[in-house]
């Protein structure tokens, strides 16, 4: 089991204002709401995971309720599970018009979905890693341009065994914690949190959300249960805020790229401060982008008038 976390407050008091939501992603980073997704369409994807890992996979046994593992062997198991990638799962959940509303409602406006979904079913481990927040990082540092916010859905209870998402409350103010000098992945290094400054609740329920800043500090826990772990993570920002460039790659060329939108193709300039986006969220060294970008991918980026600041793959 992880070290002992604070629990995260509950914000279900604050719906009907706006303003104060507002202050207390200013001040905290985060937003956690009990028992507030359509419940239908939580269910939805709830099946929709239940059918992959019983169908697809076989770890977990027909006629289950919960998404107890079933002892076969899972140390193949994807991260990046194909039966759900593209199914169109995540685009029915945001396209229900009470999910819609909900997310508007704490926006305080219209919003846009932003294309760059994580489905995560994610298996039992076999022992406790050496650091539980390994992945600790912030959104914004691999997404310049490209502002939002992100909702972290889980679709089944998810205890202290079963691990989940931890947050540091407070250390959005700090600025980008990342370590700029250890490239690719540009990690945060593990003295820039402390243990004490980590939260998370002791049980998240279907239909619970935790929604972020982009500056926000948090990493997914290691799963000491016998379950598995199904969330999802949705992105959204205000029509208001700068929109990135969405479309299809369709032309890659030395210094500058195209992709074609549903307004018509957008040329951008790529320089040495673009930060090409891996799928891992590793960067790709500009010189080499022409060996790596594949026209026709889908794919998205946050600009500077031409310039583009990063250039990454949809996700969905």
């Amino acid at each position: 089991m992880a070290f002992p976390m604070k629990e995260l407050d509950v914000h279900n008091g604050l719906l009907d204002d706006p303003k104060a939501m507002a202050a207390q992603m200013k001040e905290e980073g985060y937003l956690f709401f009990r028992d507030v997704l359509d419940r239908d369409a939580v269910e939805q994807v709830r099946q929709k995971y239940f059918s992959v890992l019983i169908e697809d996979y076989g770890v977990v046994d027909p006629g289950q309720t919960v998404p107890l593992w079933n002892g076969k062997d899972v140390s193949g198991f994807p991260i990046k599970v194909p039966e759900v990638y593209g199914s169109g799962t995540y685009e029915k959940f945001v396209g229900n018009p009470r999910i819609h509303a909900f997310f508007e409602k704490v926006m305080g406006e219209p919003i846009s979905w932003i294309p760059s979904t994580e489905y995560r079913l994610n298996p039992p481990v076999p022992e406790d890693p050496e650091d539980w927040v390994a992945g600790r990082h912030q959104d914004g540092f691999f997404n310049d341009g490209v502002p939002f916010w992100t909702a972290w859905c889980p679709f089944a209870d998810i205890g202290p065994e079963c691990g989940g998402l931890a947050i540091a409350p407070g250390a959005n103010k700090r600025g980008y914690l990342h370590d700029r000098n250890d490239p690719p992945k540009y990690g945060i290094p593990a003295d820039a949190i402390k243990e004490s400054e980590w939260a998370r609740p002791e049980t998240y329920h279907a239909g619970d959300v935790l929604i972020f800043g982009e500056d926000t500090p948090h990493s997914g826990l290691a799963n000491r249960s016998g379950v598995f772990r199904l969330s999802m993570d949705i992105r959204f920002s205000a029509k208001s805020d700068p929109q990135p460039v969405v479309g299809t790659l369709s032309a890659v060329e030395t210094g500058r790229i195209t992709i074609d939108t549903a307004d018509g193709p957008v040329t951008l300039r790529v320089d040495d401060r673009s930060y090409l986006r891996l799928k891992d969220g590793a960067q790709l060294p500009v010189a080499e982008m022409e060996n790596f970008l594949q026209v026709g991918e889908k794919m998205m980026a946050g600009r500077d008038g031409d310039r583009a600041l990063v250039v990454r793959p949809q996700k969905g």
